[in-house]
């Protein structure tokens, strides 16, 4: 007897991690993003609140993508610990 299988059942799984670690990977990469900026924000003004750190960061990235204020908070905290800022 001839048994028929269908091989073009797609695996769910798999594409479900597939797009896992693209968002990780975006995540990644936008977490470098802002971190460069706030690098470039505060060697231009050296001395700047929070407040108007974060203004900033939101103000050069916006054209790229829009920040989220808890991301920027953590990578201020993750700059400060590598004693860039």
């Amino acid at each position: 007897k001839k048994i028929r299988l269908n091989l073009n059942v797609p695996w769910k799984s798999v594409e479900q991690q597939d797009t896992e670690n693209l968002y990780r990977t975006i995540d990644d990469d936008r977490r470098t993003i802002i971190e460069a900026a706030i690098v470039r924000i505060m060697k231009a003004r050296q001395t700047l609140e929070y407040a108007l750190l974060v203004q900033e960061v939101i103000q050069q990235l916006s054209s790229p993508f829009k920040p989220r204020i808890p991301m920027i908070k953590k990578c201020i905290g993750i700059l400060i610990e590598k004693e860039y800022i």
